[in-house]
């Protein structure tokens, strides 16, 4: 119950960002769609959404959903703007809470260093690549593939 409660929040707390109209970023900067996350000899369902906030940089929640748990947070990127490609590279740092519903098991806070790239599909539809890199030996680097609905 505490893991979906918690999911739930974090949920709840993208899409209340998502209704802010017209961020910094603009209208076109924000998406928000399911990915896969890879690592660890683990594949993931997570939701990962991206919020403009200001002029090259983005908030990059997430949720993820391992067994035995539920991972949430987020990270701040700056986004390199190339000029008049659909391509968005993109690097930053983030934090992760992992929550265990395992008895016996504790949280867990991670901070991560991720880098990766939009692309832009349409005026409508992004796709997502990054990697995530721990920055203490805890945790392993994983790999993000997702796509994501623009607004």
């Amino acid at each position: 119950m505490k893991n979906t409660l918690t999911a739930l929040t974090v949920l709840a707390s993208v899409l209340a960002v998502a209704q802010v109209p017209a961020m910094a970023g603009g209208v076109g900067n924000n998406t928000l769609g399911p990915s896969v996350r890879l690592g660890n000899g683990n594949s993931i369902f997570s939701i990962d959404g991206k919020f403009g906030v200001a002029n090259n940089l983005s908030l990059r929640p997430y949720v993820a959903f391992p067994s035995g748990g539920t991972d949430f947070g987020t990270s701040l990127t700056y986004d390199f703007d190339l000029r008049r490609t659909p391509i968005t590279p993109f690097i930053g740092a983030g934090v992760n809470i992992g929550t265990a519903n395992i008895p016996g098991a504790s949280s867990t806070t991670t901070g991560y260093a991720q880098l990766g790239a939009d692309f832009n599909v349409s005026r409508d539809f992004a796709l997502l690549g990054s990697v995530n890199i721990p920055f203490n030996s805890s945790g392993g680097t994983n790999v993000t593939l997702g796509a994501g609905l623009r607004f």
